[in-house]
């Protein structure tokens, strides 16, 4: 195993046992909240939202280069449900090296590349942040995220898959022989990574 390989194991076993027994125990509710739009904070809602937006993100970045041993497409839909729970053993699993043409049907293929998805995935993520930013409450999220295990794992994973989105970003660089000077672009959330494809867009223009 490679030590970018074993870093990524160690990460995700590390992530599993911090959420299982370093998190908050308490619900409080604000599951219910967001799951039935019963007037949740809207700065809860941004990140939720947002980590909706993230996966389909890594979706576009993933499965356009899906052409090693280890398909990418089972972690990249584990992720919609689990985040960097489901998104990390890829990291490990797969060693990244071309071995295939790249898996992901052509049709399917066309629609992650299409500009009109990644416009509206950038102009969703801009529209939840400025909602979450101007409406929301700093220190209800902050309560909330001391007292819940919900919304402090939620904010561990975003956090996780924003760090992730750096490497990502790294990895296809390098995979296609380009500067790497980019990967940085991840330390954005969510709109970093979203900006990095649509300028790879631009390019391919």
């Amino acid at each position: 195993m490679t030590s970018r390989r074993a870093l990524f194991f160690i990460c995700w076993v590390a992530f599993i046992i911090y959420a299982v027994f370093l998190a908050p125990d308490g619900n409080e509710g604000y599951l219910q909240q967001l799951m039935t739009m019963d007037d949740p904070d809207p700065l809860l809602l941004t990140v939720f939202s947002l980590l909706g937006i993230y996966p389909a993100a890594f979706a576009v970045v993933l499965l356009s280069e899906d052409d090693s041993r280890v398909p990418a497409w089972p972690f990249v839909i584990g992720s919609f449900m689990l985040g960097a729970f489901a998104l990390i053993p890829y990291f490990f699993i797969s060693s990244g090296n071309s071995v295939r043409k790249v898996r992901t049907p052509r049709v399917f293929l066309k629609f992650l590349q299409s500009i009109g998805l990644k416009s509206l995935l950038f102009a969703g993520t801009i529209a939840l942040m400025i909602y979450g930013m101007i409406q929301g409450s700093a220190a209800l999220y902050t309560q909330a995220f001391q007292v819940s295990q919900f919304v402090h794992i939620m904010t561990v994973d975003f956090v996780v898959l924003t760090l992730l989105s750096i490497y990502v970003i790294f990895w296809r660089e390098s995979k296609q022989n380009r500067s790497n000077n980019r990967h940085w672009l991840g330390l954005i959330p969510v709109i970093g990574l979203l900006s990095y494809i649509l300028m790879k867009k631009e390019e391919a223009d």
